[in-house]
């Protein structure tokens, strides 16, 4: 176990402070507001040689693994969708995709904003400071990934990122960070453009 430096302590603070300012202080503006912040996050990460040295390669079955399970993980939520209905809350799910206008940008900032956030979530925090440094398995990564949702008072939202973090963190930990991260932009694809169902 290696030790934990301030340099990680900022990095596990940093992402409660941007998620505040793109949920709360810049939300009519959000697709904007979280594609800056988690470049922030991102390009932080990417300088560090030990996050570079996550990105496994991805051989063509990697990458049919990764589209399976994007496609399993929409369909999840696809079924999340139909239970928060029930519910009644697809208000708050309804919030959520409205964050989202339509267009050639956001269909580029969707695909900035899945690679980032693989670079940070499931490289520099999970599998460098969670595993390496703190010895912690990466079960405990979509802990960090849901709960700093919680700043946008959306409690759909939460347990969605948790969800979302779980077969993340699990593709990351098995796969490698370019399969993840192609799970995380395929999904979001899938979620926001309305690809499928």
């Amino acid at each position: 176990m290696r030790k934990i430096t301030i340099f990680d302590v900022f990095m596990i603070i940093l992402p409660w402070i941007l998620w505040y300012f793109t949920f709360d202080v810049f939300y009519s503006h959000f697709i904007y507001a979280m594609a800056l912040s988690v470049s922030v996050l991102g390009i932080i990460s990417l300088t560090r040689k030990e996050v570079r040295e996550k990105y496994k390669s991805c051989n063509a079955l990697c990458i049919l693994l990764a589209l399976l399970i994007a496609i399993i993980l929409y369909f999840v939520f696809y079924g999340g969708n139909i239970v928060s209905a029930k519910l009644g809350l697809e208000g708050e799910v309804l919030y959520v995709y409205g964050l989202v206008p339509k267009g050639l940008l956001s269909i580029f900032l969707l695909a900035l904003i899945g690679v980032m956030e693989e670079a940070y979530w499931r490289g520099l925090l999970q599998q460098v400071i969670l595993e390496k440094k703190l010895n912690v398995s990466w079960l405990f990564a979509p802990l960090f990934y849901g709960f700093v949702h919680s700043v946008s008072l959306n409690l759909i939202l939460v347990v969605a990122a948790l969800i979302v973090g779980l077969f993340l963190s699990f593709t990351a930990e098995k796969f490698g960070l370019i399969a993840s991260s192609i799970v995380h932009v395929v999904w979001i694809y899938f979620m926001f453009l309305k690809i499928l169902l």
